[in-house]
């Protein structure tokens, strides 16, 4: 039976690289002479050639890609009571579907910060309320130091793919309070970054970015 997992729009087919491998070591072992060993052949296939000592390394430089940028839309998110019990909210297979859709930042226009007015404030956010916000990231395979950055009034627990990643208490809107960068065994192609924001009054705001680091050739 066919077996597949589902992140978000990703669809992975276990079953399909399992009985690739397997067909293509079939096709393999009818060319094999007859006394070759099967374990042998394993060994064959597994290790690859060195690397000449002498050959140079092609010279890379880095840049730095942003695959989920502040202000960005398709934010799935619920206004609870402060403190308010969420079970789970965090975890991928969490059922979303009954929740609002909106665009970051999320807060109050009420000018106490830098950040509260219209211009960058796209969906409402209660003072005196906690706000949990979901939204799925692509990641390529080549990625590297990926990070969520972002500014919050007050507080918020950063999760990526179910793991509480950070803690921030911020108080008034400190720029960049949210900054972590993830460890490449959180990593899959299909990731979902949930945060539980908290405000203690006067005025609320919530924006943050994804980004990573590409290497690639230079000219």
């Amino acid at each position: 039976m066919d077996r597949h997992v589902a992140f978000g729009g990703c669809r992975i087919d276990i079953s399909h690289n399992r009985r690739r491998k397997i067909a293509m070591f079939k096709k393999l072992l009818r060319f094999l002479p007859a006394g070759l060993a099967a374990g042998s052949l394993l060994a064959t296939v597994a290790l690859p050639a060195p690397a000449s000592a002498s050959a140079p390394r092609a010279a890379t430089r880095q840049n730095v890609v942003t695959v989920l940028g502040y202000n960005s839309t398709d934010w799935k998110y619920l206004q609870v009571p402060s403190g308010a019990n969420a079970p789970r909210f965090y975890e991928p297979d969490f059922d979303d579907s009954d929740w609002a859709s909106g665009q970051e930042g999320f807060g109050t226009t009420n000018g106490t910060c830098a950040w509260n007015n219209s211009t960058n404030v796209k969906t409402s956010w209660a003072v005196n309320t906690d706000i949990l916000v979901r939204h799925w990231v692509h990641i390529p395979r080549n990625a590297r130091l990926v990070r969520i950055q972002g500014t919050i009034d007050n507080d918020a627990r950063v999760y990526f793919n179910g793991r509480l990643v950070q803690t921030v208490r911020s108080g008034g809107c400190a720029a960049g309070a949210i900054n972590v960068v993830l460890p490449a065994r959180h990593l899959e192609r299909c990731n979902l970054l949930a945060i539980r924001g908290h405000d203690y009054g006067a005025a609320t705001y919530l924006n943050v970015e994804v980004s990573y680091v590409r290497q690639t050739p230079s000219a």
